[in-house]
């Protein structure tokens, strides 16, 4: 790629992005300056002047926060503000599991019992607790400020308001709640308010906002303050998960997940502390506590996934534009990183529901195009309650309302999207030539801070015959292109002989920049990659026996003959074509349906071509699986995740190529392979015939290492060959898949 080219993807980038020419500078290089005027916020005058007030006058203050990363951080802002010019001031977090979400009467209650305050300020919640605050006013005595980033209702709470969502142009309205917290304390004391830079960085990366606009200025800076690590807790909880400089990336997967990781599992109050904590012994057991916290969530995250994945496997879900699940015994605690979880892997709106006391609660979480708060509103007569914004929300419904809720918000989405087909983009993005240079990568880099809003640029090229190699013990893949530029792909081991071979495929990648030496270096990130034409069919008689391998002669599932009329009258269906020879390749070349490698893109049934099968691949999203050759092992196809309700179909015969090795052929094609897998554990089917099976030639030796295979004297494990701990002495004879060769192939 030329430099003139790459000036150009960069001015284009900047152009998608809304930066005008000349505004270049601003966009590469924010600062506070940049931020909207303060008195563009409505609201924002009456909140400060109240609170200004309170601190003057000596008034006790309890500030109300949330449980999750954004609350909490809101919290700490306003907390070490008001504690720093001498206010008496204390908060509270309410408890997820007992509580849920928001200003609540018990809590207020509890609050004025204990604390007698004269102010209590809600931050990232309040703007829909118009009774609350009533009662908190008038039953309780006590004064409000309700400071909120929500979707605001049509009544507010009778007291200062100020929720950027509530003011007219001019004013940027995409803040988190930490963001109107910052924004806050920037009215009572712009200078003081900078220090909270790094903590409002964190919530906005944290809660998925825009990182457009004064988002963009806040992370900015912040990332900048974060990586100068003047916060002890901070600091620690830093050094337990990441090295080097802090980046979105890692607030979003590192940081973040980890602060929100209390909430979800027992209470967040002390969680606070790791702002604004001292005490090194105290911050140190809190880090360990978090940490602890967020291994409990990613178990019960993993558990409530495969749970929810179970029980759509049956559902059809092609014309399903919101999934709506539910299950009274569910954590709610995990709900909505789960239900995020399952909007990426089913590419639509997914809603979860479970039971709380004598109600239901449920957490949802959208995907680009589709304003999951407006679907929700549009169905607010099943609802007691609900809030939240386009990409989440949170409701309350009676338990004998949810199948109705699930019905009308399907309806909704079909007619409020009507051109929105929940499809999977693979290898999207800006069709590039290979190589490029660090410059370009050092450009792409002033881009970061990225994530909603200001997406990582995605690139793509065609890849013919590539040249990787396998790295970090055959786990991964890189390929060197010039002196300064890398293709690096992580966990695609098993996808290095489809890379190398002559076959078109697309990629998409990220690009990064990286100085290591002082070497500067363009590091391509693969995330995706697909066929452009079938693989060769000598790679997918590989596919094809290891498909074959550990089966047994006869399948539970009837199996049905087809053509290809037939397998295109499926289309639209949720039908998976498996293609492991030439042959079959050729059948579903003229398919038209989407093309993968392996395995399936997503669990839902798109109808697509799979060219060489991974046997761990999971089709159970499919109602039709066809096999466009017959399997030598129809019992084989038992081993594979498939619905219990799947009609199968097989298009073709056994393919050609094959053939039976001699016994003599057998035994020493196994000592050579024992061999070469003593020195080199993990190797593939190529690097094996390089070094034990050229003497019989491909196909061949292929028949030699997947009888090994079936006889269970070699075990094949994630793209690898391995050697059993212990070698039992198995006849020939015992191998089914040996016995069909002979059938089909001997003569």
């Amino acid at each position: 790629m030329t430099r003139q080219q790459e000036k150009e993807i960069i001015k284009r980038l900047l152009s998608e992005r809304g930066v005008r020419e000349g505004e270049e500078l601003k966009f590469f290089s924010p600062s506070l300056e940049d931020l909207c005027p303060l008195e563009n916020y409505a609201g924002l005058k009456e909140a400060a002047e109240r609170l200004s007030q309170a601190v003057k006058e000596g008034q006790k203050i309890v500030i109300y926060g949330d449980y999750d990363c954004d609350g909490l951080c809101a919290t700490a802002i306003l907390y070490e503000y008001l504690t720093s010019v001498g206010a008496e001031c204390g908060y509270y977090i309410p408890d997820r599991h007992t509580e849920g979400y928001g200003l609540n009467f018990t809590a207020l209650s509890d609050i004025a019992e204990r604390e007698f305050p004269d102010l209590i300020v809600s931050v990232d919640c309040g703007i829909t607790s118009v009774e609350e605050v009533r009662f908190a006013q008038e039953d309780l005595g006590i004064d409000m400020i309700v400071t909120d980033h929500h979707e605001p209702p049509a009544i507010l709470p009778d007291c200062p308001v100020f929720d950027p969502k509530l003011s007219k142009e001019g004013a940027y309205r995409e803040l988190c709640g930490a963001g109107v917290a910052f924004r806050l304390v920037q009215a009572l004391d712009a200078q003081a308010a900078e220090k909270f830079l790094d903590i409002a960085a964190i919530a906005t990366v944290a809660d998925v906002v825009p990182l457009t606009g004064d988002n963009r200025v806040i992370t900015s800076l912040g990332l900048a303050m974060l990586n100068k690590r003047r916060r002890k807790g901070l600091n620690l909880l830093m050094d337990s998960c990441l090295k080097g400089a802090v980046t979105a990336r890692d607030i979003a997967f590192k940081l973040g997940p980890r602060i929100n990781a209390t909430g979800r599992v027992e209470t967040a109050y002390e969680t606070v502390s790791l702002f604004y904590g001292k005490d090194t012994f105290l911050l140190e057991t809190l880090v360990k506590n978090i940490n602890e916290c967020n291994e409990r969530r990613k178990q019960f995250t993993a558990d409530l996934t495969r749970a929810c994945v179970e029980k759509l496997q049956d559902e059809d879900l092609s014309e399903r534009r919101v999934i709506v699940l539910y299950d009274p015994y569910w954590d709610d605690g995990v709900l909505g990183i789960t239900a995020s979880r399952l909007a990426e892997l089913y590419n639509r709106p997914v809603i979860l529901i479970t039971r709380s006391g004598g109600e239901a609660k449920g957490s949802g979480r959208s995907v680009e195009g589709v304003d999951i708060l407006d679907c929700v509103r549009a169905c607010s007569s099943y609802l007691i309650k609900y809030g939240g914004h386009k990409r989440a929300c949170g409701i309350t419904i009676k338990a004998s309302l949810i199948k109705e809720f699930d019905f009308i918000i399907n309806n909704y989405c079909a007619g409020k999207y009507p051109d929105f087909q929940p499809q999977y983009r693979h290898a999207e993005g800006i069709d590039i030539q290979l190589p490029c240079s660090a410059e370009f990568a050092k450009q792409l880099s002033m881009f970061e801070p990225c994530g909603e809003g200001n997406p990582r640029p995605v690139f793509t090229a065609e890849i013919e015959r590539g040249a990787f190699a396998r790295m970090g013990g055959g786990a991964h893949v890189k390929q060197s292109l010039s002196a300064e530029c890398e293709l690096v792909q992580f966990y695609a081991g098993d996808k290095v002989q489809w890379y190398n071979s002559a076959a078109k495929k697309k990629m998409a990648f990220n690009i990064e920049y990286s100085v290591f030496n002082n070497l500067e270096r363009a590091s391509l990130m693969v995330t995706d990659s697909y066929p452009l034409q079938a693989p060769p069919g000598q790679l997918l008689l590989a596919s094809y026996l290891k498909a074959c391998a550990g089966g047994e002669e006869k399948s539970s599932f009837p199996i049905q003959n087809i053509d290809l009329n037939g397998i295109k009258a499926l289309k639209g269906k949720g039908v998976c074509v498996v293609a492991n020879s030439a042959e079959g390749a050729a059948l579903a070349a003229d398919t038209g349906f989407l093309s993968a490698y392996g395995q399936p893109y997503t669990p839902c049934p798109y109808d697509t071509v799979i060219y060489g099968l991974d046997p761990q691949a999971d089709l159970a999203g499919y109602k039709h699986v066809v096999f466009a050759e017959k399997p030598l092992l129809e019992g084989s196809i038992d081993n594979l995740k498939l619905n219990k309700n799947c009609r199968v179909y097989v298009a073709g015969g056994y393919p050609r190529g094959l053939s039976v090795p001699l016994y003599e052929e057998l035994a020493e094609a196994y000592k050579a392979v024992r061999a070469a897998l003593r020195t080199k554990p993990g190797a593939n089917e190529a690097a094996l015939y390089n070094a034990a099976g050229k003497s019989l030639g491909w196909e061949k030796f292929l028949s030699c290492l997947f009888t090994f295979v079936d006889l269970g004297i070699i075990i094949y494990k994630e793209g690898g060959f391995e050697l059993p701990e212990t070698v039992q002495k198995r006849e020939l004879s015992e191998s089914k898949l040996y016995k069909r060769l002979k059938e089909e192939y001997d003569g």
